[in-house]
């Protein structure tokens, strides 16, 4: 089996891509930034503390959730593309595919150590493996698996608020004496050298963002919508747009009628602390995610896709294309980025900027981002991640130099 050539690629999906990564950025500036680790007296005495609250609000919104959501969707479908291209090739499509998920594991824990605790690779990659399971399954079982994976985290929810309401054991009152955990946290990531942020990030792994996924039933999530992109590459969707467009119109209605309401809700119980405080409001949190989160990420795709029809509106999103073909380095440079503007060995604002200006300095990187793709392709056939990737993939350098 031979690699993807650029020319087979559809521009759509990298449009989509390059989309999904800008909204990827914006939602994660606050955990990069540490302002998510600031108490709630701490995060009014900024001085933007006013504008703060709105822009965390429209993120809760508009945009948590609802990216990752919408490159796990892409991600099945490449997944989809690569299968039916390697049937068509008549290609050991288990074990090259097997071995290309172990690589970007390998590439999600290294991010994960030394930059970003919250990486999604590594969350890929695993779940990934599970997509062999459904290679032969019918349109039918997809969609429904699908749905049965979103509904799962709501179960998932129940079982623990139901555990939690029947232990005769009420959490220990704080001590207003003992030092806030979260406060420990951002001086170590205000003073620590590299070393000590990487030993940080590696406690942050195994006590906090593993059992965070556990707890929120991420994994379940992103397969639903890995699923749900095999489907779409089924129907060939993306394919040909011009065809589909009454579908498309329909799905950007009912991404609507359904998104937009539940995304409320959920921005709404995002400012309260219900869902970890294991609360009655709580399993309400889980529910309208479930259902509001992957209808608004497909709300967005579907009116992209329908833009991209568009003459005028095509030259705008065609600015996205490069940075989605570049994805896997521009999210990990993303990262890379941040951790010099925030972290000690940088400039050390971590904790020190709110989300008016962390949107401003995202929006700058992202920028950027759009400038280098630009060039970087100009003379490249793929990103520089990318084409490590590829080739230990096939265990073969792969031509990089247009």
């Amino acid at each position: 089996m031979q690699p993807t050539t650029v020319s087979e690629r559809f521009a759509i999906l990298d449009v989509l891509r390059g989309f999904a990564l800008l909204g990827v950025l914006l939602a994660n500036m606050a955990t990069h930034s540490g302002y998510f680790f600031l108490s709630d007296t701490q995060q009014q005495a900024i001085s933007t503390a006013e504008a703060d609250s709105v822009i965390v609000w429209i993120l809760h919104f508009l945009v948590e959730g609802k990216f990752y959501s919408l490159f796990s969707l892409l991600f099945g479908i490449g997944f989809a593309l690569q299968m039916k291209r390697s049937t068509t090739l008549q290609a050991n499509f288990s074990g090259r595919y097997s071995r290309r998920l172990f690589i970007l594991f390998l590439m999600g824990l290294l991010h994960a150590v030394l930059f970003y605790v919250g990486d999604i690779l590594t969350v890929y990659a695993i779940t990934g493996l599970f997509l062999l399971l459904f290679r032969k399954a019918s349109d039918k079982t997809l969609l429904r698996s699908a749905v049965i994976f979103m509904v799962l985290p709501i179960i998932q929810y129940g079982v623990f608020w139901g555990a939690a309401l029947l232990s005769n054991a009420p959490p220990p009152p704080p001590d207003p004496t003992a030092p806030r955990f979260f406060d420990q946290l951002i001086l170590q990531y205000q003073t620590g050298s590299f070393v000590d942020i990487i030993q940080n990030n590696i406690g942050g792994l195994i006590f906090g963002r593993y059992p965070d996924l556990f707890f929120t039933g991420r994994f379940f999530r992103v397969l639903a919508m890995f699923l749900l992109g095999f489907y779409v590459t089924r129907k060939m969707i993306f394919a040909n747009i011009s065809a589909n467009r009454l579908f498309l119109r329909k799905v950007m209605v009912w991404g609507a009628v359904i998104g937009i309401p539940c995304n409320l809700a959920l921005a709404m119980i995002m400012e309260t602390n219900a869902y970890y405080g294991m609360e009655p409001l709580g399993i309400i949190q889980p529910l309208v995610y479930a259902f509001g989160v992957p209808a608004l990420s497909l709300f967005y795709a579907a009116g992209i896709c329908l833009m991209y029809q568009n003459k005028s509106s095509n030259k705008v999103l065609n600015i996205f294309s490069p940075v989605g073909r570049m994805a896997l380095t521009n999210y990990l440079m993303q990262s890379v980025i941040c951790c010099f503007i925030f972290m000690n060995y940088g400039f050390g604002w971590f904790a020190k900027v709110g989300p008016v200006y962390l949107m401003l300095i995202g929006i700058g990187i992202y920028l950027f981002q759009v400038l280098f793709s630009h060039w970087w392709l100009g003379r490249f056939r793929f990103g520089p991640i990318e084409w490590l990737w590829r080739s230990a993939t096939y265990w073969k350098w792969q031509p990089m130099k247009k």
